[in-house]
Order: C-alpha cells, then sequence, then structure tokens
C-alpha cells in the first residue's frame, strides 16, 4: 500500500514539472512573438551621432573644429531604433550652409533635415536636431616667416669657447595655416641639444618642434643645422696709450698712467691676428663735463673685434688733470 503511494506521488512530480517546463516555454515564446511585434512598430526617440563636416566654402579653413557629437531625434522601427541606440554612427553635416552674422559664422542644422535624413537607411526618419545653432570658426589660409630659437645647453672644455656666434641654415621657416594657428606662433624652438666638455666644432642637424595636433600646418622645414666654431682660449696683453673723446679744443687733458694695459682672450687660431687695431678703447671727457666732482674717467669699449672674447682693462679708472 505505501510503495502504491510513493508511485502515484513520483508520476504526480513528473506531471508537474513537465507542465512547469510548458509553460516557461509557452511565457518565453509569448515573450519573443511580444517583442517582435513591439520591435516592428515605429518609434520616436533620441540617438547620438559622431558629425563630420563637409563642403567647406571656398578659400576657408575650419580654425578650430567644431562640437563632435549631435543628439538627432528620429521616427524608425525598433529594431532600426536600437541599433542607433547600441551604437554611435557618423552623419555629415553640410558647411555650404554656413551663415556669417558679423565676425561669426554658425550652421542652422534643422535647416539641413533633408540632407540628414538621406544620409540614414530608408525606414528612418531624422525628425528633428536637438541643438538649434552649431558656431563654427572659420578663416584663411595664412603664411609668415617666423625665427628659430635655438634650444642648446653647452658646456665647455676648460679652456675651450665658441670662436663666434652660432651659425644657423636656415634661421627662419616659413609656416602655413589656418589664422588662428599662425597668428599664435611668434617663434619656432628646435629640440633640447646637450652637450658637455666640447672642445671640437659643433656641425648638426637639428629637429624643429613643431605644434602636434594642428591640422593642415605646414613648415618650409622640418630641421635645421647648426654649426659652431670651437678653439682653446689663451690670454694675451697689449700696452696701449690712452685715448680722450670730445675734448673742447682749448683744454688739455692729462692722463695718469698714460697708457694702460689690455688683457685679452682669443682662439689660439685667430690669436696673431689680434693687434692693438682689433679694439677701441676711448676715455670720454663729457663724463666729467656732466659731474665736474668725479677724479676719474672710465674706460668705455667702442670696438672689439669677433676674434676676442673677453677684455679686461688695467687700471679699471685713470686720474686726470684739466689744463686750460
Amino acid at each position: 500500500m505505501q510503495m502504491k503511494t510513493t508511485l502515484e506521488n513520483s508520476n504526480l512530480s513528473i506531471t508537474n514539472k513537465r507542465r512547469i517546463k510548458v509553460f516557461i516555454f509557452i511565457l518565453i515564446l509569448t515573450s519573443i512573438i511580444w517583442l517582435l511585434v513591439e520591435l516592428s512598430k515605429t518609434y520616436k526617440s533620441s540617438a547620438t551621432f559622431i558629425v563630420e563636416y563637409k563642403n567647406l566654402p571656398t578659400g576657408k579653413l575650419l580654425q578650430e573644429k567644431p562640437i563632435s557629437e549631435i543628439d538627432l531625434a528620429i521616427e524608425a522601427p525598433g529594431f532600426n531604433l536600437l541599433k542607433y541606440k547600441w551604437k554611435k554612427h557618423k552623419i555629415k553635416l553640410n558647411l555650404k550652409s554656413t551663415v556669417k552674422k558679423g565676425a561669426s559664422y554658425f550652421l542652422l542644422p534643422n535647416q539641413q533635415l533633408s540632407y540628414l535624413d538621406a544620409q540614414l537607411a530608408g525606414d528612418i526618419d531624422v525628425t528633428n536636431v536637438l541643438i538649434d545653432t552649431i558656431f563654427v570658426e572659420l578663416g584663411s589660409n595664412k603664411t609668415k616667416k617666423v625665427p628659430v630659437k635655438l634650444n642648446i645647453d653647452l658646456n665647455f672644455k676648460l679652456g675651450y669657447n665658441l670662436i663666434d656666434k652660432i651659425v644657423v641654415t636656415p634661421d627662419s621657416i616659413e609656416i602655413t595655416g589656418t589664422e588662428k594657428t599662425i597668428d599664435s606662433i611668434n617663434e619656432i624652438n628646435t629640440v633640447k641639444l646637450e652637450l658637455n666638455d666640447s672642445h671640437k666644432n659643433i656641425d648638426r642637424k637639428l629637429q624643429l618642434e613643431l605644434p602636434k595636433n594642428k591640422s593642415n600646418f605646414r613648415v618650409s622645414a622640418k630641421s635645421i643645422k647648426i654649426f659652431a666654431g670651437v678653439d682653446k682660449f689663451t690670454e694675451g696683453k697689449l700696452i696701449i696709450p690712452v685715448n680722450f673723446i670730445n675734448v673742447p679744443e682749448a683744454i688739455k687733458v692729462n692722463a695718469f698712467p698714460k697708457q694702460i694695459e689690455v688683457v685679452y682672450q682669443a682662439g689660439l687660431s685667430n690669436f696673431n691676428k689680434i693687434t692693438s687695431n682689433s679694439f677701441l678703447i676711448v676715455y670720454d671727457y663729457n663724463e666729467y663735463k656732466n659731474d665736474t666732482t668725479i677724479q676719474y674717467l672710465t674706460p668705455q669699449i667702442k670696438h672689439k673685434s669677433e676674434f676676442i672674447s673677453s677684455i679686461k682693462i688695467n687700471p679699471s679708472q685713470i686720474e686726470f688733470l684739466i689744463q686750460k
């Protein structure tokens, strides 16, 4: 009797499980059919699109890229609507219809609904652009010449130095691009060059540091060459007479001492070219004329040879006596 009851309970349990499975299957199938029916219906919603700007007005360039995304109100079957909801698609705006007001340019995207509509599938309609105005910075191409600025850190070996200024070829370049970009650039730097214990001539090619992420930006050169003569410097001395200037004809000025010592440094390769004519050192009478209480005159270096790197004058001041 107990075994018979157990079998009946077991059969009932199997039957219930079958009923539950059938119910779940019918529920899922019904849900799918309902979902398919619903997705076949037409809905209104919004979707975000990535904007591409086309057809620039003749002779104009975008100074800065306008907004990169816009939201469109679209009407479409549920299946297609989901496609645009899940993934951002690209859409083009026509810059030919740009409006100018004063110095500003702008687009009215809702005037391009048919243009936007034509870019989407046939069963999708664009009903509205959810932004009224898109401001656009338009300008012309511009070219100007800017100097090259060296970014160099030179450290010389003891006793060595530059013979002359560093020669840069070319020392300036032409840059071409949008007005906004070009107007903001007044010089172009080189990449940094560090040299330690230099004792030989410097002959290098250096890349230029050009603005990054600038569209329509062109340069006449992307690198420059530099040359710098380097030499070992040595010290020399010359004794020259004191030379006065601006002394009135009726006045005589006597100097104490009458000669000065000029200590200079020059590169070995040009050392023998240095003579007393390689510099002009004077004492200006107007210094006393402007202040009659002074007792000393200070030397002024009016000229020195390009081969001379430094000059020291002994004594640093001279006494003088005025005779009328």
